[in-house]
């Protein structure tokens, strides 16, 4: 088997840094401030869909820009205050101590990324990372396909491990199985929706794969 690892909202437990960074990215935008209720009723990718779906609205090409890079600039200011997810260093410990190779592909920039998992001290447990190198906000299935591709990974043998409905969209995409971690980012039906297990946190994600 090999599984595959989210990062935002899955490895690292950003939610609160990533909310502060919508609402600076929408504040020239909307008057209200966005609450996690609404961030968990509208997200989606690809993001532009998000913030069309958050502002009530289609929002122009240089608006999305523009609220993508706000975004980004206060993420990157405040992520320090993020930190990896309750047993995340134990599962990857305990999976990688079955023998099942991991990798990570996150659709953060991939530049941005690859310091971001070595200063968490977890990039010895992959053997590959893959951060976002196109588009902003796109969808993952594409590269997932790819990221599996370069290592030459059957997607029947894979577990996806995520936090987002569009990570069980790119899962099944390809064939792969998927575990989705609910923490609090969505709400559970939307997760339980997709038809694969929902797990309430990582060491329960990868559980019944442990060595008995």
């Amino acid at each position: 088997m090999h599984v595959v690892w989210d990062w935002n909202g899955t490895l690292l437990d950003d939610l609160p840094v990533v909310l502060a960074s919508v609402n600076a990215g929408v504040a020239p935008y909307r008057s209200e401030p966005v609450t996690l209720d609404d961030y968990r009723t509208h997200y989606t990718r690809p993001v532009k869909r998000f913030y069309d779906s958050l502002l009530g609205r289609e929002i122009t090409n240089d608006e999305w820009l523009d609220l993508d890079h706000r975004f980004h600039e206060a993420y990157r200011a405040q992520m320090q205050g993020a930190s990896l997810a309750p047993g995340a260093r134990e599962a990857l410990e305990r999976t990688a101590g079955i023998g099942v190779r991991q990798s990570l592909l996150s659709m953060y920039p991939h530049d941005d990324l690859i310091p971001l998992v070595a200063a968490a001290g977890i990039d010895h447990h992959f053997v590959r990372i893959d951060g976002l190198q196109g588009p902003p906000g796109d969808r993952k299935a594409s590269y997932l396909e790819s990221h599996l591709g370069a290592m030459s990974a059957d997607p029947d043998d894979t577990l996806v491990i995520g936090d987002t409905p569009d990570d069980a969209y790119a899962a099944a995409a390809i064939g792969a199985d998927c575990v989705l971690v609910d923490n609090g980012s969505h709400h559970r039906p939307s997760l339980e929706a997709t038809g694969f297990r929902v797990a309430s946190g990582l060491i329960e994600a990868v559980a019944p794969y442990f060595a008995s």
